[in-house]
């Protein structure tokens, strides 16, 4: 599991045991994953579609879920084991926290655990090629995504226009998750300003 981290995010490499005591207040922790495409004129952002099966049936989300703590040695092995397991994509770098969201989840079973959850924009080797000396973005179309087909039933990559109509109007292209599961939407439309600043510095 061979990744950069930003300077900015070093922070996050600390043991996730350590990182899990620092936060008594929480009982879950979870990881998201806003993995972009470089290849056309506009930056272009990987949506996963849950399964019809599965929680929130239909909604668009990134890649993401919860850390194990038996497994994960920091939060950012999390978040690359959780990318790599529902997109079959590599993170090769981390490259900015987007957001840090709280909630309180309701077991089935019954009484409820605090969650939080850090999400964070990443870069993934398959949408990199070495080329003419350098490397190149591979065409979108091309990016080898791999679902997995007990949680998202289909994929697709969302300029920030297509995003930003499915929060105003409900006739949009992508339903996304209540606003109390995270805050995938304006999480999305955060991940789009920071490429788009970064992008613009280059």
């Amino acid at each position: 599991m061979t990744y950069t981290v930003a300077p900015h995010l070093e922070y996050f490499t600390i043991p996730l045991t350590e990182f899990v005591a620092a936060r008594p207040e929480f009982e879950g922790f979870g990881v998201g994953a806003y993995v972009f495409s470089h290849a056309d004129p506009t930056p272009r952002i990987l949506l996963l579609q849950r399964a019809l099966t599965d929680s929130m049936p239909g909604c668009w989300e990134g890649p993401g879920g919860a850390c194990e703590l038996e497994t994960d040695k920091t939060l950012l092995d999390s978040l690359v084991r959780e990318t790599l397991e529902e997109s079959g994509l590599h993170v090769s770098s981390i490259i900015d926290l987007v957001a840090v969201d709280c909630w309180e989840h309701h077991r089935r079973s019954g009484g409820k655990i605090r969650i939080a959850k850090y999400s964070f924009v990443v870069e993934v080797q398959q949408a990199l090629r070495w080329s003419a000396g350098k490397y190149q973005p591979v065409p979108t179309l091309q990016i080898p995504v791999q679902l997995e087909p007990l949680e998202h039933q289909q994929f697709d990559w969302a300029i920030k226009e297509d995003v930003v109509l499915s929060i105003q109007s409900p006739n949009g292209r992508y339903r996304f998750p209540l606003p109390l599961i995270g805050h995938q939407a304006p999480n999305i439309l955060r991940a789009f300003e920071l490429v788009e600043e970064r992008e613009s510095k280059d």
